[in-house]
């Protein structure tokens, strides 16, 4: 375990912005955990961050932040028959080597999220989705420590109340996740449900999770901006979900916008949104919206994070003076 005071944060995010945090204590597992907190008041407050692919710091952070290690190592594996097989992982372990490892290996089921930035323990936080598959379809168990009670316990998937990028543990933020369980499976089924993505993987043969996987990754490389050489946090809104009379109404305006029937409405996407009211490309300062995909809000290079809050304040409001609807970030702002 390693405490630093006033730590520098900028290279603890995607997005590059500069920061510091009071307290950054960088932990390897749950032991770390508990020795940390058997030391230090748990009323002083924490929050947790894995890849910082997900946050965006306003400015300084006065608070502790919980930084989980990664340990290459920190995984296991087990079979109960039926072609079933459940990977354990640490809350640590780096999202898309994960995914690898399992395609590479003949565990199937993650390969349609390939290629997104985290950490295993934000994949249940965050509830991560592309292409038609979110993590919590796979989610066995998750592994969770609560300081305040000094309490280890193991929630099955359907307790997690996942929903649209969307957990309990978002909500109940004293809960740390410590390690995660998937349930794949050794016959691949392929979900290409997206035309593009089914297009694409078919022009190469016959879909293996190898090839979904190997497409999934040029596609959002081709999209989505290298953090080492351009400062993003990916997606920065959620794409909206209106009702049905709302984007009827917006079909008769825009007969090409793209919708997609969904449970308790109709998703339009919000880089489509962004982009045909006008904002794609557009850069005041370092901060600006990505060229080659509009629901991307980037940092060219010395932007702080109020320039990019201040710039999704504006995109915000222009959305929702042009469609009717409001845009919620996807982002977490600290």
């Amino acid at each position: 375990m390693i405490i630093r005071d006033n730590a520098d944060m900028r290279g603890y995010t995607t997005f590059g912005v500069e920061a510091s945090a009071e307290r950054l204590v960088e932990y390897d597992g749950l032991g770390d955990l508990r020795d940390y907190f058997a030391s230090h008041p748990v009323s002083e407050g924490y929050y947790v961050i894995g890849g910082g692919s997900n946050i965006l710091f306003r400015g300084d952070y006065r608070g502790t932040l919980l930084h989980p290690v990664y340990d290459k190592n920190g995984f296991g594996v087990r079979r109960e028959g039926d072609g079933v097989v459940y990977v354990r992982a640490d809350a640590g372990f780096d999202w898309d080597d994960l995914v690898g490892m399992c395609v590479d290996n003949g565990w199937f089921g993650l390969e349609n999220l390939s290629a997104i930035p985290g950490t295993a323990g934000a994949s249940a936080v965050q509830n991560i989705g592309a292409y038609g598959a979110e993590a919590k379809d796979f989610i066995e168990s998750v592994e969770v420590y609560n300081p305040f009670e000094d309490e280890c316990f193991t929630m099955r998937g359907d307790e997690c109340e996942f929903g649209y990028r969307d957990s309990v543990f978002k909500r109940r933020r004293e809960l740390i996740v410590t390690a995660v369980t998937y349930r794949l499976y050794e016959t691949f089924v392929p979900l290409l449900g997206y035309a593009d993505l089914k297009a694409r993987v078919e022009a190469e043969g016959e879909p293996t999770a190898s090839s979904v996987r190997s497409v999934i990754k040029r596609v959002r490389a081709s999209k989505l901006p290298d953090p080492k050489e351009i400062g993003s946090g990916g997606s920065f809104f959620k794409n909206p979900v209106v009702d049905v009379a709302l984007a009827d109404g917006l079909s008769v305006r825009y007969p090409s916008m793209p919708r997609y029937d969904v449970d308790g409405g109709v998703k339009i996407p919000a880089g489509w949104l962004i982009d045909t009211a006008g904002w794609k490309g557009y850069r005041c300062g370092d901060a600006g919206v990505y060229d080659k995909q509009a629901l991307v809000l980037v940092n060219y290079g010395s932007a702080d994070g109020e320039q990019v809050v201040e710039l999704a304040g504006r995109i915000t409001a222009d959305v929702r003076n042009k469609f009717g609807i409001d845009l919620k970030p996807e982002i977490i702002i600290l």
